[in-house]
């Protein structure tokens, strides 16, 4: 964030005491304790659908979580016209069960205030799409307590008032009721896809994901997946305005990358470690986690060296940095930690998470990690429910 005035005494000593929970002890070996997995949240119906988690701390201390539900009949639903289902390349051939139309398709939210031990149901606002999904995974709370989130509005097709691209929508009453769309990037230039939404040390906004460098709502499904590269965005009012796109991956790597999946942890010195999920260049058709570094120049940052990464692929990338030092990679494949920004990576003794992991540490240094159980499923296949992960990280 750009300083107005000099700052306080008490902004100065809270910045120090930020760096100091966060930087690394080169020396230390960690390992996890007081594992914990628990259900927390199961659909009114069975098979139950609920995928897509998001999660994030609120300035209270409660832990809150998001998520897609759907409801209604496995068979006899309507399906979406065909001018939508071309657009949207959806549903995959031959796999009418995933197109989500005539559901009750629902935001969930739940609140936790005693440290995920119980959970409250807070909203469950309605959307229409034939998708199954649009938002969760990218929101987080803000030092005031609003809540912000990413939609992915060109999944909206039976809304023609909303913006067909990637916007923001607010909450002030803890996601009850949300503002209006808040358009990220100039929709004649770009379509911008939101993934995740974090707070940095310094109070500034990133939004993470993919861009697609033409306008929005001018192509296909299948045409944008192979134009999708990956998008940073970073705010000093909180989202009101937005600096970038920012360049994450050099030039020579862009072409073709193949998605919008990836995430990003801040270091001590302001450096974004990135694991980024993209189509595999040495391999047709597989898909492979790639690293790199994006170094801090000023209020922005320039993309250094992207290689791929000695973790195996599982679906989007989850990175988090740690009160203890580590960063943190979170995955069905396990959960790994590095403590020299990627260089090595060290594998806890835990089990793989749930699909789809998001992350997050309390103030007490307890971690949680919630998802969905089973994977990108049609509706009815699976009986999908929402679990939640938890330990400490303890240094040796």
């Amino acid at each position: 964030m750009i300083m107005r005035h000099a700052p306080s005494w008490r902004t100065v000593l809270f910045a120090l005491s930020l760096f100091v929970l966060v930087s690394p002890g080169s020396a230390d070996e960690f390992s996890a304790i007081e594992h914990q997995r628990q259900t927390i949240y199961h659909s009114p119906q069975k098979p139950g659908f609920t995928s897509w988690v998001g999660a994030w701390t609120i300035p209270d201390g409660s832990l809150m979580v998001s998520f897609t539900q759907a409801t209604g009949p496995v068979e006899g639903r309507p399906q979406a016209p065909k001018e939508v289902q071309h657009q949207l390349t959806w549903p995959p051939p031959g796999h009418p069960g995933y197109d989500m139309t005539g559901l009750d398709l629902r935001n969930v939210h739940l609140r936790s205030t005693d440290a995920g031990k119980t959970w409250k149901q807070v909203s469950a606002d309605a959307f229409k799409s034939c998708m199954n999904g649009i938002t969760g995974e990218a929101q987080t709370a803000l030092a005031d307590g609003t809540i912000v989130r990413g939609v992915w509005g060109y999944y909206l097709p039976y809304n023609p008032e909303l913006p067909k691209t990637g916007y923001l929508e607010r909450s002030t009453d803890g996601s009850k009721t949300w503002g209006k769309p808040e358009v990220l990037l100039d929709p004649e230039k770009y379509s911008a896809w939101p993934k995740r939404l974090r707070v940095l040390r310094d109070g500034r906004l990133i939004a993470i994901g993919g861009v697609a460098h033409v306008p929005a709502n001018s192509r296909t499904r299948a045409e944008y997946n192979g134009l999708f590269e990956p998008l940073l965005l970073v705010s000093n009012d909180q989202g009101k305005t937005w600096m970038g796109p920012i360049t994450v991956v050099p030039a020579e790597y862009r072409a073709k990358w193949g998605g919008e999946e990836f995430d990003a942890a801040e270091l001590p010195n302001g450096d974004l470690l990135c694991v980024l999920r993209r189509a595999d260049p040495d391999s047709g058709g597989r898909e492979a986690r790639w690293q790199g570094v994006l170094n801090k120049s000023g209020d922005t940052w320039t993309p250094g060296k992207v290689e791929p990464a000695p973790l195996p692929h599982s679906g989007h990338p989850d990175v988090l940095a740690t009160r203890e030092g580590p960063i943190l990679h979170v995955a069905t494949s396990g959960i790994h930690w590095t403590s020299d920004a990627g260089q090595t990576w060290h594998k806890l003794d835990l089990p793989g998470t749930a699909y789809y992991p998001r992350s997050v540490q309390t103030s007490d240094g307890r971690i949680f990690v919630f998802g969905h159980v089973g994977g990108d499923n049609a509706y009815g296949k699976v009986d999908q429910s929402i679990v939640m992960d938890s330990f400490r990280l303890a240094s040796h």
